[in-house]
């Protein structure tokens, strides 16, 4: 991996620490929050959370839920790993409250959507689960001294449980600590651009290369262990949110909670396009989308992240003049735009395989169930915008 000497950085050097990114995990906690130690006032949602598979089997999760102690957040001191755990158990209750009998509800009762919501404020999250809760933060090392990869990490939270659901959010964190010698290469590609170095981008965008040649090995997997039938009837369901969605039309209500005034609230479901690792590619390499509705809502789905991911990227977009460096260098350093036009192929490819999968796991369901599939968990026609996001990539290839 390229780095920079300590002497050779400027006083304005960018920093991954600044924004919660690590050069071991990416975006990724080194240690997962998923084991943190809440206070003992959360024992009866852990508990109920740690048993979402045996209470959705038997049918009767809304009434234990409704049973559950209201626990006052604001009394109680939380770090931030205690508060990513918070919000992943109050994610999974909510979810399983609102999916988990053949109704939808339309109320999230006061005891679960008061502390949910206080606790997302202090995150700068909305109170739904969101991609961080469902894959950033729900994993375990199985050998603290291996990496974070499948075959040593296990899944810490669950709706129904088995392999198939295991395994779709394994893909996920996996991609996402294959991702992080990219993300480590920014500052340095950040710094040679602003030192004229043109030898120290190439060196970055190899890492860079070699790490999206991992992330789609990575992504090639998840046919794996996740099979289409099961992911569309027992993955799928849960992580769907009440925005653009036919189901709840109005969206949810959260009981007790001042700052919506008992109106219903309309928040996404859990999606890929929650992950900053594309977001903050797209900013580096300078590719644009059309201000149109796709661009719209991947601007939305920054609102989702954590917020110190969220600033990465803005950061990233702010300083990044790496297209630009590249063309002015056609002639003399031809390296630098075979290794940017391969960066984007695999951009490009990841983002091909990601439409391939939404036809085979969602899309081809329609005809078996006789379900409108247009709709993704995140609200969007997601085949329209998988394919625009796949073909605005491939558009920003530079040419001699």
């Amino acid at each position: 991996m390229t780095t920079i000497k300590p002497e050779k950085r400027s006083l304005n050097a960018f920093k991954l620490e600044d924004y919660d990114v690590s050069r071991e995990s990416g975006f990724l906690p080194i240690h997962s929050p998923a084991q943190a130690q809440l206070p003992q006032v959360f024992w009866q949602a852990q508990e109920t959370a740690a048993l979402l598979p045996k209470l959705l089997a038997a049918g009767k999760i809304r009434q234990v839920i409704k049973n559950l102690l209201e626990v006052d957040v604001e009394r109680e001191t939380l770090d931030d790993m205690q508060l990513r755990r918070a919000m992943q158990v109050y994610s999974y209750l909510t979810h399983a409250y609102v999916w988990g009998e053949p109704t939808p509800t339309k109320i999230l009762p006061r005891n679960i959507a008061v502390p949910f919501y206080n606790i997302s404020q202090k995150l700068g999250r909305p109170p739904v689960l969101s991609y961080a809760s469902y894959a950033l933060d729900n994993w375990v090392r199985i050998n603290e001294t291996e990496p974070i990869e499948i075959g040593n990490i296990m899944v810490w939270q669950n709706f129904l449980g088995g392999l198939d659901e295991d395994w779709f959010i394994l893909i996920h964190i996996e991609i996402e600590a294959k991702a992080a010698p990219a993300l480590a290469a920014i500052p340095i590609i950040l710094e040679g651009i602003a030192g004229d170095d043109t030898t120290t981008v190439v060196d970055g965008l190899r890492d860079i290369r070699q790490a999206w040649t991992n992330i789609n090995n990575s992504m090639s997997r998840m046919p794996e262990g996740c099979d289409p039938y099961i992911y569309y009837n027992r993955v799928r369901p849960y992580i769907h949110g009440w925005k653009n969605n036919p189901a709840l039309p109005e969206g949810l209500i959260y009981e007790g909670v001042e700052a919506y005034g008992e109106k219903p609230q309309q928040f996404r479901g859990e999606t890929g396009a929650q992950s900053t690792i594309l977001p903050t590619m797209d900013a580096l390499f300078n590719i644009t989308h059309e201000r149109d509705p796709l661009w719209e809502f991947l601007i939305e789905m920054r609102d989702y992240m954590p917020a110190k991911h969220r600033g990465f990227v803005e950061a990233v977009e702010k300083r990044s003049t790496l297209r630009d460096f590249v063309q002015k260098r056609l002639d003399r350093a031809p390296k630098l735009k075979d290794l940017y036009n391969d960066c984007v192929s695999l951009i490009e490819n990841f983002r091909s395989k990601h439409l391939e999968f939404a036809a085979r796991y969602i899309y081809q369901q329609t005809a078996r169930f006789n379900n409108n599939t247009a709709i993704g968990t995140g609200g969007t026609p997601f085949m329209q915008y998988l394919k625009k996001h796949r073909d605005e990539s491939s558009q920003h290839m530079l040419k001699s």
